[in-house]
């Protein structure tokens, strides 16, 4: 049996989407495939228990049913941090390794998710290196395209992960620089000794957000149209202008999230006659029963806000810039990237499971 650890110099890195991605393909190949992430960060309430919300995601996506306290027995928030500082738990490395143990059982293949990024963890002796030791875990590093980082990241990370780095996977990779990471990059990786698997383009629905993630980021709430919550936005414009430029600026871009005031009517209603997914209404102000009643009958929900307008959008690029994979249509995408960009055989050869094919 084999485990590959998936990691990331940086958090927001799209771990979660390659790992259902890549399980999700392999399974497709017939391979039993398992999951675990040892320390989770991000944690939410699931039937009054307190779950990673990443593990979580994952877990229901691969239509899995082992207990979550096994797939991710450790949180590091700063709560926990500060606990773990005055008195360390007994044995977290054991406990993993138990849990890994079981979820292991009858699969050809485990992926593990890893942290925040490489050292996340250290204060469990769980960082991504201290797991690979412990768990016999290759490690493939997710890497966001930087243009002057990538190079000394993956670099880096193979002289940190020593015998068990297995290669690179590069993530937001625009479109002038897909030749340049296939061609030139890709060579000199290879003559560095490391696996270059493949590169993922920069793509406006895996960079997108759902409505209801979005509300939920600004604390706002959702006042019409509620069942439109999973359409997915891909941009967002800001409202501050007469009704005729408004309604010509907001032709101009589908799928987008429009942020105006809430007493601004005019624009509410040329936002309504353009490919909009959602306004964004803020200062607490109530829109007209006019808009509200028309954006419920066209199923474009509206989020209300106490913000004003300039910290709203500051609220809404951050989402978007750190948005989830939690989507099937954003699952079915990184499938199709992986399908044709990633080079399954060439990883599995490298695990030692090429036989099996």
């Amino acid at each position: 049996m084999s485990a590959i650890i998936v990691v990331s110099s940086e958090r927001f890195s799209g771990k979660s989407s390659l790992v259902v991605g890549l399980a999700l393909e392999l399974r497709d190949r017939g391979f039993k495939i398992g999951y675990m992430k040892p320390v989770g960060a991000y944690p939410i309430k699931v039937n009054n228990e307190k779950v990673d919300e990443d593990a979580y995601f994952v877990r229901e996506a691969l239509g899995l049913t082992d207990p979550l306290t096994e797939i991710s027995p450790y949180f590091l928030t700063w709560d926990n941090m500060t606990r773990y500082m005055r008195k360390t738990p007994p044995n977290p490395q054991s406990r993993v390794k138990n849990a890994y143990n079981k979820l292991s059982e009858g699969k050809d293949l485990m992926i593990l998710e890893g942290a925040q990024n490489f050292l996340h963890g250290r204060i469990l002796n769980l960082s991504a290196l201290e797991l690979a030791d412990v768990l016999q875990a290759k490690v493939l590093l997710l890497d966001t395209f930087n243009e002057e980082l990538s190079v000394d990241r993956i670099l880096s990370a193979k002289d940190f992960f020593g015998h068990w780095f297995l290669g690179v996977v590069l993530n937001w990779v625009p479109p002038r620089r897909m030749d340049f990471t296939k061609n030139l990059l890709g060579r000199y990786l290879t003559s560095q000794g490391i696996n270059m698997f493949g590169s993922v383009p920069v793509d406006r629905v895996l960079r997108s957000i759902t409505v209801n993630d979005l509300a939920e980021g600004l604390n706002g709430s959702i006042i019409c149209a509620a069942d439109k919550g999973d359409e997915l936005i891909e941009s967002m414009m800001v409202g501050a202008m007469g009704q005729e430029q408004a309604l010509r600026l907001f032709r101009k871009q589908a799928n987008k999230v429009v942020i105006t005031g809430g007493d601004r009517s005019d624009i509410q209603l040329a936002a309504l006659e353009t490919p909009t997914k959602s306004l964004i209404l803020t200062g607490g102000h109530r829109p007209s029963p006019l808009v509200l009643g028309h954006a419920e009958e066209i199923g474009v929900p509206i989020i209300l806000v106490d913000y004003d307008t300039a910290t709203t959008v500051e609220m809404v690029e951050a989402a978007i810039g750190h948005q989830k994979m939690h989507s099937p249509k954003k699952i079915e995408r990184i499938r199709g990237f992986i399908r044709e960009g990633f080079d399954l055989d060439l990883m599995l050869e490298e695990i030692g499971m090429h036989i099996f094919r």
